[in-house]
């Protein structure tokens, strides 16, 4: 149950999400906002019922609760700085006439307005800045008048000690609503960092690590490899004749033959190896504690792999082959860029060689 009543509040606040992916984060915490306040609404609507029987201060509180959810079907409806504006300025009205001429200053209501400081700053554009000094102002202004000015005698009056408990409601509330926003916020900025940073060291066509991640976490398998004079490899692959792939069969069909060989080779290596594109049909692989015998058997296995897996599109089947190229650490001054080097000039020597092979390179001789 716990489970359908996150996956339902998830879907509730995602409301209108249907934008560019910088702009969600905005649209989540306003629908929060929204209903955050639709609730407090409700439930004025009952404790002032029951407190007062008064049927503007119900009024009221329906009229905010109606225009919460006409907040919500404006962002479904992609009018985002219209529903923000609404709600917004909808907010500040309520508490100012609650907190002025409703109850009264001395339940604290006004207290609220700190709540709503940030939210322009959370909500709007980032080209709406004068909007936002003006919101934020507005805000500021509209306590200090009902905390400083001369005290209007409030429509509802409640007793000292009925003003005791709602005072302490009320700054509790402020203080939910502002831990719940917070939340809404940290959450959206937590996987739109994650996606950032999957964008920025994923390869989006195959699911691979691109190359900038291969760089960085080479050099730290580099350093750890030289660090324990443990053995390493390092090899590229190249798909064979792969124009021809997509002048005959179209993009597409070379496309999916990059995705499936990547998979094929993240299903047939290790964990601790180290796969990425390493541009157009290239790939390269990263193999610690290993040695280049021991490298060069893996990658036959998986050359064979490569040319007996079909790999089909648009109802075409086609094969593939691959030519690799590999090296070994031998030498504790060399870099990354060195070994990769060495190992473009062993696909160079394979592609020689007639492709479909795996060619090492050697100080003396290439092979």
């Amino acid at each position: 149950m716990f489970s359908s009543l996150q996956t339902l509040s998830y879907n509730a606040i995602s409301i209108g999400c249907n934008s560019d992916e910088a702009n969600i984060h905005k649209v989540r915490i306003t629908n929060t906002l929204a209903y955050v306040a639709s609730i407090i609404a409700c439930i004025n609507i009952v404790l002032f019922g029951m407190l007062s029987h008064s049927l503007i201060t119900a009024l009221m509180n329906v009229g905010l609760l109606s225009i919460c959810l006409t907040a919500v079907y404006l962002q479904h409806k992609r009018l985002y700085y219209i529903g923000r504006m609404v709600l917004l300025l909808s907010i500040i009205g309520y508490i100012f006439i609650h907190a002025n001429w409703v109850v009264g200053k001395n339940l604290g209501v006004q207290s609220t307005f700190f709540t709503l400081l940030p939210l322009p700053w959370l909500l709007l554009e980032d080209h709406r800045k004068r909007t936002k000094v003006v919101l934020s102002f507005l805000c500021c202004s509209c306590y200090f008048y009902v905390q400083y000015h001369q005290p209007t005698t409030p429509f509802i009056a409640f007793s000292s000690n009925y003003q005791s408990i709602l005072q302490i409601g009320s700054e509790l509330l402020a203080m939910l609503v502002l831990i719940v926003l917070a939340i809404t916020f940290d959450n959206d900025r937590n996987k739109y960092e994650s996606r950032l940073r999957q964008l920025a060291t994923e390869d989006p066509l195959t699911g691979l690590a691109n190359r900038t991640k291969l760089l960085n976490e080479g050099n730290r398998v580099l350093a750890y490899a030289k660090r324990h004079q443990d053995p390493l490899c390092i090899a590229l692959l190249d798909i064979d004749h792969f124009k021809s792939v997509n002048d005959k069969y179209g993009h597409s069909h070379g496309d999916t033959s990059l995705k499936i060989i990547a998979k094929l080779l993240a299903n047939n290596l290790r964990e601790s190896d180290l796969i990425a594109r390493y541009g157009g049909e290239e790939f390269a692989i990263i193999l610690p504690n290993v040695n280049l015998q021991q490298a060069t058997s893996i990658l036959n296995k998986l050359r064979e792999q490569i040319a007996l897996t079909p790999i089909c599109y648009g109802g075409v089947c086609i094969n593939c082959s691959a030519s690799f190229g590999v090296t070994q650490l031998n030498n504790p001054k060399q870099q990354l860029t060195d070994l990769f080097d060495q190992a473009d000039e062993a696909l160079y020597l394979a592609k020689d060689q007639g492709r479909n092979c795996v060619a090492t390179f050697q100080l003396s001789v290439q092979t």
